[in-house]
């Protein structure tokens, strides 16, 4: 097996890797490396509300409802980059957290993990964002969050898999 390096960008490498198959062939497989990996954030208000950003995302070419997320410095822990990217995004700040999955967003060619909190007990301060993020915090009722991954509105798959994740196993109050 072989792995060359096909394209270096600012935030990925995309490498050429030769592997052998279990019919003995081998193939040519591009793997997008993101190193890090990052975290995403259930965020939830005590009155039962989740905090959504509202973003402009170039792949999709449109602008996506998310949970707050970013990429984890490679030596940085898990917790302080998901505090960090809710306070950076949103301006909420919480004293209770709680780690929940870990999973692969696309597997067939991305080596990006990430890793889901369950955020409590917000407080609301200032937002911190980069300065080439243009980031729209927005409040919205569990159950309305939820009919919107139903319709289509919320198709983003960290999100889905995160308030999927919070309302099968933190509980459903006021679904």
């Amino acid at each position: 097996m072989s792995c060359r390096q096909a394209y270096l960008g600012k935030s990925i490498e995309v490498l050429d890797k030769v592997v052998r198959l279990p019919d003995d062939r081998f193939v040519h497989r591009d793997v997008v490396t993101y190193p890090g990996g990052a975290v995403c954030v259930v965020a939830v208000t005590a009155d039962n509300c989740v905090v959504l950003v509202r973003q402009y995302r170039t792949a999709p070419g449109m602008v996506m409802l998310e949970i707050p997320a970013g990429r984890r410095g490679v030596r940085e822990h898990f917790l302080t980059a998901a505090r960090r990217e809710l306070r950076e995004e949103t301006g909420y700040v919480a004293s209770s957290w709680r780690k929940c999955v870990e999973f692969w967003p696309s597997p067939g060619f991305v080596d990006e993990r990430l890793t889901l909190y369950v955020a409590k007990d917000l407080r609301h301060r200032s937002t911190d964002m980069d300065a080439d993020e243009f980031i729209r915090p927005v409040l919205m009722p569990v159950a309305e969050a939820i009919e919107r991954c139903r319709d289509g509105h919320i198709s983003d798959a960290k999100t889905l898999i995160g308030l999927l994740w919070y309302v099968a196993f933190e509980g459903s109050e006021g679904l």
